[in-house]
């Protein structure tokens, strides 16, 4: 797949990712904290694009058991191990591999997005093909929850997520230290981005926002 790159830079780290997350960013707390946000309703359809091993989507799972689960991820191991949860938790979602910037469904069919420490692995083409391909793919009444790395505020911040930038790359980063994400959803088709909330992390505050679709332009009188 192009552009492909596993969460810990090689294939054969990713059955270790929970491990690493969980002590790294407390990943289970923050996929918790980030479900929580979400007032989901029974029989909403609801996709976490680059879902990883499933820690969202169970999450998801827990606040609302009747919503339709879909996950895509660019990387077989990490959507391997989500299958496996999904089973030992009785969960019937569908996972599908695919790039955030070619999501496989057809216009308007979920009701709600949610895309959590995906951004940052994306150069600034990447964002905004991927941001389009959401918006797409979202119903014109839905809601997108997007978290990930916001503008550090200090230096201190700054230096926090200076592995983060040196793991990843400084060009993949650079929008996310600009505090470029909340304009780069509204140039994409957004409207009413708002932060929902921010959490602490070792590597810096990871902002969640939520947007919803810009309403179609009005055509101009005659």
């Amino acid at each position: 797949m192009r552009d492909f790159r596993p969460a810990l830079a090689f294939p054969a780290l990713t059955p270790w990712f929970d491990a690493v997350a969980k002590v790294a960013i407390r990943d289970d707390v923050l996929k918790r904290r980030l479900s929580a946000l979400l007032p989901l309703e029974p029989g909403q359809s609801v996709l976490d694009v680059g879902c990883g091993t499933g820690t969202l989507l169970l999450h998801l799972h827990e606040r609302q058991p009747q919503a339709r689960l879909f996950g895509v991820d660019a990387d077989p191991v990490a959507l391997a191990i989500a299958e496996q949860k999904g089973r030992r938790a009785g969960v019937a979602w569908s996972l599908t591999r695919a790039s955030a910037t070619e999501l496989p469904f057809p216009d308007g069919q979920f009701e709600v997005v949610v895309t959590s420490l995906v951004f940052h692995h994306l150069t600034t083409p990447q964002k905004q093909r991927a941001l389009r391909e959401i918006r797409r793919v979202l119903n014109p009444r839905g809601r997108l929850l997007l978290a990930d790395y916001g503008a550090p505020q200090t230096w201190l911040e700054a230096l926090a997520f200076l592995p983060v930038r040196l793991f990843d790359g400084f060009d993949v980063t650079e929008a996310n230290v600009q505090g470029q994400l909340p304009d780069q959803m509204r140039q994409s088709g957004f409207a009413t981005v708002e932060c929902r909330a921010e959490l602490p992390t070792a590597f810096g505050y990871i902002t969640a926002w939520q947007a919803q679709p810009a309403p179609p332009a009005e055509p101009m009188p005659a």
